[in-house]
């Protein structure tokens, strides 16, 4: 297998990894929220079950329903400035890059969903809290600048894992290699997330993986207009690596046959 593509199979397992730990951290704050106040939650892979709501308050609610944002939003900027402070470029840092990504993407997501869909995390704070309507639209626009910009600060980044100057020698060839870094992970990465997301809870659960991805093509395309992208000094990178699998291969079980199921807290 091809260097380049060992370098895609590589970013797609460690989308997924990344993918399915957010997934977990975000319920797992919902969860400790609702222990915090009594309402007898069932953690599952990716939603929260609290068996006892009746009597939490106003302020109780919208601490439980933040709480998964509020630690996808602290996951972004933890991972984001730990890969931001290292120059190695490995296995962990593209672990690291993911995480960091998708912890952003869930949070603005959410921000930017919140007016349309009062079933989420945050759609549902905005109807405890009675919010005005051009708060949530205003809330929205700017969730959606900031992931804009995000996104196009991630092109280089994505890039800074070639080590070889072919790769990125000039738009056409930085655009290949950032197809291999980025789209080919979410999009094969999203199909396996979404198979492990099975069975359907709410529907949402099921298009979310793709549809927040789509946000990538633009860092993508982007990447015939950088210049002067640092190297890597790492190949192994573009090898097979078994402790890759192995972690994916375990936070697979936890998510699917652990969490599915449900545990009771």
């Amino acid at each position: 297998m091809k260097e380049k593509s060992l370098i895609a199979l590589n970013s797609v397992m460690l989308y997924v990894s990344a993918f399915l730990a957010t997934t977990m951290l975000h319920e797992l704050a919902h969860a400790m929220s609702g222990m915090m106040f009594s309402s007898n939650p069932i953690l599952h892979h990716n939603y929260v079950e609290h068996l006892s709501t009746e009597h939490l308050s106003t302020t109780q609610q919208v601490t439980t329903a933040l709480a998964g944002p509020v630690i996808s939003l602290l996951q972004g900027l933890v991972a984001g400035s730990i890969f931001l402070k290292t120059t190695r470029r490995g296995f962990l840092q593209l672990f690291l890059l993911w995480f960091s990504v998708l912890g952003f993407n869930n949070f603005l997501g959410y921000l930017m969903t919140g007016p349309f869909f009062g079933v989420g995390d945050i759609g549902s704070v905005y109807q405890l809290l009675k919010t005005p309507l051009w708060i949530q639209i205003t809330a929205a626009v700017l969730g959606a600048g900031a992931l804009l910009y995000i996104a196009y600060k991630l092109t280089t980044p994505f890039l800074s894992f070639s080590y070889k100057p072919d790769w990125v020698a000039d738009a056409s060839t930085r655009k290949n290699f950032s197809f291999h870094t980025l789209i080919l992970p979410w999009i094969i990465g999203s199909v396996v997330v979404t198979v492990l997301y099975l069975p359907i809870i709410a529907i949402v659960s099921i298009i979310y993986p793709i549809m927040s991805g789509f946000v990538f093509i633009f860092p993508w395309q982007n990447a015939q207009q950088v210049q002067d992208v640092p190297l890597s000094g790492n190949e192994n990178i573009g090898s097979f690596s078994m402790s890759v699998i192995g972690v994916l291969i375990v936070l697979a079980i936890i998510f699917k046959w652990i969490l599915a199921p449900g545990i009771a807290l």
